[in-house]
């Protein structure tokens, strides 16, 4: 900022430094249009100054939250953490469990395929269902085959999708002695392989969830076995939840919770 001292008296003023201007000359020896003249530079120069000003808050601060300074839209984004293993074999009849681990935002949800065959139903899971605020999850999931046969011999995929995005990791199942074992309905049947009795497996679950705290969020939950598993939840003093104003258990294992806590 310019700065203008007007001293009647230019024995009493010091020279001045830095961007002081002093004006030493006695008032009554200058014409009155000089004075004006001086003032109105200071005057202008102070009024662009102001403007420079405003024009940088204006760009700084904006109506438009997307525009404001610190402010970032989130964006949707998926991978593959944990891949199954690129081969794996096997003989007819052992079990085969193959696992896949992915993280994204929105939390994702894993398929597997068999080829271009979906053989899974895990449905996608959405969090806050009032606010709409991106979570992030890290999800793993297994596929189960109890006994395998020559016809499980394939190219199976793990596919992670998280909104719009969609990651995908590959692996190959071989059976080593697949030739002349191949079974029909009856065969499996008589064999008691359909309807046998098999442990109950969890086959996908979130490891860990990260949302803001009043969230709704959804902790998914998909199991096989035969008989059919019950599923239930345990929270994190080791008691089991049962349903109240804040925590269900979905009828598909999932479990909802309704403004999320710390303590949560």
């Amino acid at each position: 900022m310019l700065k203008i001292i007007f001293t009647p008296d230019k024995t009493d003023v010091n020279t001045p430094t830095g961007p002081d201007l002093a004006i030493m000359s006695d008032l009554k020896s200058l014409p009155m249009f000089m004075i004006l003249s001086v003032l109105l530079i200071a005057i202008s120069l102070n009024l662009a100054q102001c403007r420079r000003l405003t024009d940088d808050i204006d760009n700084e601060v904006s109506s438009n939250p997307a525009a404001n300074i610190g402010f970032r839209e989130p964006k949707e984004y998926v991978r593959i953490s944990k891949p199954p293993v690129p081969v794996i074999s096997k003989k007819v009849g052992a079990h085969v469990e193959l696992h896949c681990e992915a993280m994204g935002s929105p939390p994702p949800t894993i398929q597997w395929f068999k080829r271009n065959m979906r053989i899974t139903e895990n449905e996608s899971f959405e969090t806050n269902v009032i606010d709409q605020s991106p979570g992030y999850a890290k999800v793993a999931s297994r596929l189960v085959i109890n006994y395998i046969l020559p016809r499980h011999q394939d190219i199976y995929r793990c596919v992670a999708e998280a909104g719009a995005q969609v990651a995908t990791a590959v692996t190959k199942l071989i059976v080593s002695n697949k030739e002349g074992r191949e079974m029909n309905f009856t065969q499996l049947i008589n064999a008691k392989i359909l309807g046998a009795h098999h442990l109950p497996r969890v086959t996908f679950w979130a490891n860990m969830l990260m949302d803001v705290i009043g969230s709704d969020v959804i902790l998914p939950c998909k199991s096989v076995g035969n008989p059919k598993p019950n599923l239930i939840w345990i929270d994190p003093n080791g008691k089991v939840i049962e349903n109240n104003e804040r925590f269900a258990v979905l009828p598909d294992g999932e479990l909802q919770i309704r403004a999320i806590e710390s303590s949560d």
